[in-house]
């Protein structure tokens, strides 16, 4: 056991004399600057830099050039918005004539239709307005069969244009109005109005001309519904219609 404790002994008393031993040696001088080196080779080039901002335009100092050659035409642009409609220019020259139609249809009177009626209020009758219509019952002319008289209505056989004419006598107030029903609505057409303040008999008349269609209504009618109608000798009440001239309808 002393044998083991006598070796670490040994070796810390070596190293403390060495270290006593450098404290004691003198330090050297410092040396002198060696030669220069020879100069390296050239290293290799940069990146390239970000472009400078412009610079100032030089002063003109030369003589102006002449005008260089018209370059390439370049691609067509996108359109342009519509500007303002301009004013209407003047009316053109008369155009060339057309070609010359074809020949119409020879007229025929014996193969023309011939719409006429005409038709009295009866005076035997109690009601002589119904819903409104005025029921002209007594048939003087009625070609064709185009007039109802226990409706008061006209039917219309074929497109064309017709006249229509009423007389209508009464004793008090009266409002009188052709009535044309089509295919789509009903309407009145005309109306005539009579103030009798008297009770006096009067007449109420008036008469137009209307286009129409095929299956068309025609009718008299009075407001209001109950108005004072009269038939007397010499002062009928009569409603009369005739075709004028039919409409060519195009095929």
């Amino acid at each position: 056991m002393a044998h083991k404790l006598w070796v670490p002994a040994l070796i810390l008393t070596m190293l403390l004399s060495t270290a006593m031993l450098q404290e004691n040696v003198c330090s050297a001088p410092n040396g002198k600057d060696g030669q220069q080196g020879v100069p390296g080779r050239p290293g290799r080039h940069g990146q390239k830099g970000d472009r400078g901002e412009p610079g100032f335009p030089g002063k003109r100092t030369g003589v102006t050039g002449a005008k260089g050659d018209l370059g390439d035409q370049g691609e067509a642009g996108d359109p342009g918005q519509v500007g303002y409609k301009g004013p209407q220019g003047p009316p053109g020259p008369p155009g060339e004539p057309g070609q010359r139609g074809q020949k119409g249809t020879k007229a025929d009177m014996k193969t023309q239709k011939r719409t006429a009626f005409s038709a009295l209020i009866d005076t035997t009758i109690k009601n002589k307005v119904e819903n409104g219509v005025v029921l002209f019952k007594k048939i003087i002319t009625n070609r064709e069969n185009v007039y109802n008289g226990n409706t008061g209505k006209f039917t219309c056989p074929e497109p064309g244009f017709y006249y229509f004419t009423f007389q209508v006598t009464s004793n008090k107030n009266l409002c009188l109005k052709i009535m044309q029903k089509s295919r789509t609505k009903s309407e009145a057409k005309v109306g005539f109005c009579d103030s009798n303040n008297r009770g006096h008999n009067q007449v109420n008349s008036g008469g137009t001309v209307l286009e129409l269609e095929k299956n068309d209504e025609v009718w008299m009618e009075a407001s209001p519904a109950d108005s004072q109608l009269f038939e007397v000798s010499d002062a009928n009440s009569v409603f009369s219609g005739f075709l004028l001239f039919p409409r060519v309808v195009q095929p």
